[in-house]
This record gives C-alpha cells, structure tokens and sequence, in this order.
C-alpha cells in the first residue's frame, strides 16, 4: 500500500483510508470496480485498526485477542445477532473455564466470580469486513513471570494449531474439557455457517504476535474429534511416590514404580507441598481421577487432581 509510504504513523494512515472509504460509500452511483475497491478498502482498514488496538491496548496487565471470521455470512459487514451471541459467550467461556482449570487444577463448566473479576474480559472491537472480534482481558498483577490466564490462551492456541490426534487430546486435558466443550460450540457454529477463522493474540507474555489460522477441513477435523471427546466420572484414590518435579503453575510429577504420572493441584496448595516435601522425597496423595477418552481415535488421557496431602 503506497500510503505506508507516506505516512509515518499508522494513525495518519488510517484517518487517509478512511477519508477515502467515506468518499466511495457517499458515492450513489458507484460502478462495479468501484464496489471491489470500496470493500478492498474497508477489509485494509480494519487491518490498520486492529494493529492499532493493539498498540493501544498494550499494557503491562492487559492482552488482546482477536477472532476474525471469514464466511459469506460474515463477509458483508454484518453478523447474524445469534451467531455473534454464540461466538462471544463461548470464546468468553473458553477463555475461562481454562484457566479455571490451570489455576485450581477444576476441570468444571462453573468457574468462580473472582476468576471472571480478575481476567475482566470485555469487548474492545467489533468491525466489518470480514467480522472481527476484538476481546482484552487482564494477564493478572506479576509482571515479571508468565500468568495463568496468559498460559491459558497459549494451551488454546496449541490446541487449534494441533495437527495429530494424540496432541490434540493432550491440549484438551490441558486447558479441560470443560473449557473444550465451548471451544466445540464455537466450531459448531462456524462449521453449519461455513466460517474459517484466525485467532490472535498479543500481550505481555505472548512473545510477539501469536496467530493461528482455522480452515474449513481444519474446523471438520476439531468438530468430528471434539464431538466424540468424553469425560468419565471422578472417583477417589490414593496414590504414592517419589515426587519428581513441582512447578509454581499447578503440576507435579510422581515417579510410581518407574512410571511417571503428572498431576495437577490448586496453585494455593504450592506453599503447603513445599513446606512438607521436597523433589526426591516419598509422598503420598488423595487425588481425584477422570479419564478423558476419544473412542474414534483409540485414545484415552488421565487425570490427577490433587485433594490432600496424607
């Protein structure tokens, strides 16, 4: 485009495409090459827009993220108001269910106001061309080490740009199938109105821009793995080891006659393990077991959720 050239900030730039933009959408007798270029037009603007949000909502506690969607129902300016509510709510929900389940360790369809308080997700940008959803949301209050909720939205990237089965059910059992059931609604929904998508990211601990584009056979796949993706009943055990390694996000691993099994546990529970044992030491755990299992794929993964120390 010749006005990066000519402009040195992208703010000039903007005001210059939309001026331009202005002028074809008051013309009444636009001609058909016209129409290309005012639509050509409008999907660069809103390019120029989203890489300006993003500046602008760069904050040491604060990311942003955006689906943009793609699909001839999207592709005209508008977007069905049904659909919009479906997207919204459920990327909202993904978005915390995951990092419900990273911080307390609770695969659950219900996450705690104090969870939803702290990531404070809100709409910054809803824009035409193809529809793009603009969401910012809070990394927490460290500014020095990665956060849950920034974890959270890397697990889920991971996960969309997972290209083996055994990945992604390993990504799944990350971020919880709870949370994977609203990533599932979302895919639904794309996959019946024909939608591709690509999903950014940008933050303090995003390293950069992260991006990941969805197609229509990419969206097939995560429909058909997702929709036959179930969880079993908890039940209680005890188990016992040598604790192999402990992490401030929430995992350990036991090493249990020469097998090793992560588990995860409430990272308040950190401080309390860390007084009673060290790495190399015997412990024992009251833990909570589900199993996540895709009976198409063959493949099954287990988890541990720490209840107690014993």
């Amino acid at each position: 485009m010749m006005e990066k050239y000519l402009f040195k900030k992208n703010s000039e730039r903007i005001e210059f495409i939309q001026k331009e933009v202005n002028i074809l959408s008051d013309n009444k007798d636009r001609s058909f090459a016209d129409m290309l270029l005012h639509r050509s037009m409008e999907s660069h603007l809103s390019d120029l827009k989203a890489e300006q949000r993003a500046e602008d909502t760069r904050h040491p506690l604060r990311d942003f993220m955006e689906l943009r969607l793609k699909g001839i129902v999207v592709d005209l300016g508008t977007i069905p108001l049904e659909l919009l509510g479906i997207v919204s709510s459920n990327l909202a929900a993904l978005v915390q269910r995951a990092t419900h389940k990273l911080s307390s360790g609770n695969d659950s369809s219900r996450v705690p106001y104090s969870v939803k308080s702290a990531l404070d997700i809100r709409l910054a940008e809803l824009s035409p061309g193809s529809t793009r959803l603009g969401l910012t949301f809070s990394t927490g209050q460290c500014e020095l080490i990665e956060t849950v909720s920034s974890k959270a939205v890397k697990e889920i990237i991971q996960l969309l740009d997972a290209n083996d089965a055994a990945t992604m059910m390993n990504q799944v059992a990350e971020i919880g199938y709870n949370s994977a059931q609203s990533l599932k609604k979302i895919i639904e929904e794309c996959e019946k109105n024909h939608i591709d998508f690509d999903l950014s990211w940008v933050g303090p601990f995003s390293e950069g821009r992260r991006s990941v584009a969805v197609t229509s056979s990419k969206i097939k796949i995560l429909n058909e793995r997702l929709a036959a993706t179930t969880i079993s009943q908890p039940s209680i055990e005890t188990i016992s080891g040598v604790l192999a390694s402990l992490s401030k996000y929430g995992k350990m691993e036991l090493e249990i006659d020469g097998d090793k099994v992560k588990a995860s546990f409430p990272i308040d529970m950190l401080d309390e393990i860390q007084k009673k044992h060290k790495v190399g030491q015997q412990v024992s755990l009251t833990v909570e077991i589900t199993d996540i299992h895709n009976e198409n794929l063959g493949l099954h993964r287990t988890n541990y959720l720490v209840k107690s120390l014993n």
